[in-house]
């Protein structure tokens, strides 16, 4: 039903990125639409089929299109694409019920209203690619749709059942015309829904889960549960020693390799340090031997031969968590198609435990508090110490979304104008900026890119406490949950900055202070006009945007002048935040009563 595309200057303006139009006269749907798909897809909202002829060029490749719009209705904005060439696809998104009447409409598919995430982003995705087939293959899928929406409906509530049977026998000509080329279309298609039903099996199983372990044993039991695949487990490697464990397994035992595997360790140790998805085709027997024919499994009724493997790398930026192994059935090899699909999957599983760390680690009641040596002047922070002979210390720090970090950061015993000339020479340094500049301390903000040791702790999910250093030589402490993998947070640390390393491991506690204990700590800081002041601003609406009451408004009140509410309303905002900074700062004490293993020098 699709037009054939004009190559040339019309794929020039085309996106590397599919560009998605939705179009719907209910802008809460259409802005829902919108974030739905925004991470996979350059999207635009047209609010009315008057903007939705003005937004619609070259450059668009699917369209979701309303059909019930007023002035210019969805279907009268379908023709007026087609009139155009525009070689978009187009999704009928519409509450209105399929009739035969829709045959004769030059659309790609037809969803019914109420419509999901999962609807919404399948039926892109699938458009998107059947935009790679040729014009006869494209143009039996879309009449294929047809079919399938009529076929919703009981024949005798049709208008014309006499139409569908005419549109099935279409189909069918179509198809015998395209046979073998239809048929690896619909592979390829079939493929792409059995990836979604994986995807959308694996977050459930992560939204459920909420430990490391939890979260492994959920993705290996869910891959594990699909025909397609034999078996999964998760590897550990160590690159110091080059040794394999597993973590967890589902649909086998987990193997016992006495810490080798002869044919699959390169491939995991490639896996892990190049952060690629690798593609193993069959299986070493000595390998499939030591997997399958443990004490504590029996052998499949498979040949190793048979069976193909895919090895995963879980990470979260810097840090890697370990690797997938995967293995298919017999009738089953793993492609180029599902390189990117398993690679999307170990960033969603890396991305689930590091989510889950963090979470541990803030609802914890206990935690480990790691003290390490820092000397290394890739970061930032010590090569700064060593340039100006000072000492510099972390006063705190915020991560920005774009993957920085703005650092508040101290520096005693050196002139503020050979600090900031540093700074602002650094490579990996956006911008920086004094805040104090005094003969004994001064104190700036950074922005940073790279080359500090906060970026790996943070991805990590640690709490960094300290940061300190003196002419290059420094100390860092950082907490953790109990539960989280130190030889990952060492290894991630350690490949970035090598001459980092770990001193001391503690146990401590977390101490949790009850609101009404927060409360009598900030009053008793703040003086009684400060808390007037504070109190007034808030019920009066001088804090909400737009403003329920001015400054003016609120000094007449309390009957002072502006200037003075501002100073008491500065200085109880100062006490506010010093209370509140200082309680998530001091939540972590050393528990007195750590075993003497804990205490250790490393």
């Amino acid at each position: 039903m699709s037009t054939e595309r004009a190559l040339g200057e019309e794929e020039d303006k085309r996106s590397a990125t599919p560009v998605v139009l939705v179009v719907d006269d209910d802008e809460d749907l259409a802005d829902t639409c919108v974030y739905w798909l925004q991470d996979d897809y350059d999207v635009r909202a047209a609010y009315s089929g008057e903007d939705a002829l003005a937004e619609a060029d070259e450059s668009v490749d699917v369209v979701l299109l309303d059909r019930r719009m007023p002035k210019i209705s969805g279907d009268d904005v379908l023709d007026a694409l087609r009139e155009r060439g525009l070689d978009c696809h187009v999704a009928m998104m519409t509450a209105v019920e399929p009739d035969t009447e829709i045959v004769d409409m030059p659309f790609d598919d037809y969803l019914v209203k109420p419509v999901t995430k999962t609807d919404v982003r399948e039926a892109v995705k699938e458009l998107v690619v059947r935009s790679e087939f040729d014009e006869e293959v494209r143009e039996f899928f879309a009449l294929e749709s047809t079919e399938q929406a009529l076929k919703s409906r009981d024949n005798e509530d049709l208008r014309d059942p006499e139409v569908l049977k005419q549109l099935r026998e279409q189909v069918e000509e179509v198809r015998r015309g395209h046979e073998n080329e239809i048929a690896r279309r619909q592979r390829q298609l079939d493929r792409l829904h059995h990836i979604n039903d994986l995807l959308r099996e694996v977050d459930k199983a992560l939204v459920d889960a909420t430990t490391r372990d939890e979260i492994e044993r959920t993705v290996c039991e869910s891959l594990a549960s699909f025909d397609t695949y034999t078996a999964a487990w998760v590897a550990r490697y160590s690159d110091t020693v080059e040794t394999i464990s597993c973590r967890t397994a589902a649909g086998v035992a987990p193997p016992v390799f006495d810490g080798q595997m002869g044919s699959l360790r390169p491939r995991i140790r490639s896996a892990l340090q190049d952060r690629t998805v690798e593609l193993i085709d069959g299986i070493d027997p000595d390998h499939f031997e030591a997997v399958f024919t443990s004490d504590r499994t029996e052998t499949p009724d498979v040949t190793p031969e048979g069976l193909s493997t895919v090895v995963v790398p879980i990470a979260y930026r810097e840090t890697v968590y370990g690797a997938l192994v995967v293995y298919t059935d017999d009738n089953v090899t793993f492609g180029e198609d599902d390189r990117a699909v398993f690679d999307e999957l170990g960033a969603t599983i890396g991305h689930g435990i590091n989510a889950a760390e963090s979470k541990r680690l803030l609802y914890s009641d206990t935690a480990v508090e790691l003290e390490f040596t820092h000397e290394d002047r890739g970061d930032l922070f010590v090569d700064l110490s060593a340039v100006v002979n000072g000492r510099v210390s972390l006063q705190g720090f915020s991560p920005a979304t774009d993957g920085g970090i703005s650092c508040y950061t101290s520096v005693e015993e050196a002139a503020a104008e050979d600090i900031l000339e540093y700074l602002t020479a650094h490579e990996d340094v956006q911008n920086a900026r004094t805040i104090t500049d005094t003969p004994e301390k001064s104190l700036f903000e950074v922005r940073v890119d790279g080359s500090t040791v906060l970026m790996p702790l943070i991805e990590f999910g640690a709490s960094v406490d300290t940061l300190t250093a003196m002419g290059g030589e420094g100390s860092l402490v950082v907490t953790v949950s109990p539960g989280a993998d130190l030889r990952v947070l060492n290894d991630t640390v350690q490949s970035a900055f090598p001459e980092v390393g770990v001193v001391a491991k503690r146990e401590v506690e977390r101490s949790v202070q009850s609101t009404e204990a927060f409360k009598r700590e900030l009053e008793d800081k703040l003086t009684s006009r400060q808390h007037d002041v504070l109190e007034t601003a808030f019920v009066s609406g001088y804090f909400d945007w737009p403003r329920g009451s001015t400054a003016e408004e609120v000094a007449e009140s309390l009957g002072i002048t502006a200037p003075t509410f501002h100073e008491h309303l500065r200085a109880g905002e100062k006490k506010l935040m010093q209370t509140f900074f200082e309680e998530t700062a001091e939540s972590l004490t050393t528990n007195g009563r750590s075993s003497a293993d804990s205490a250790n020098r490393h």
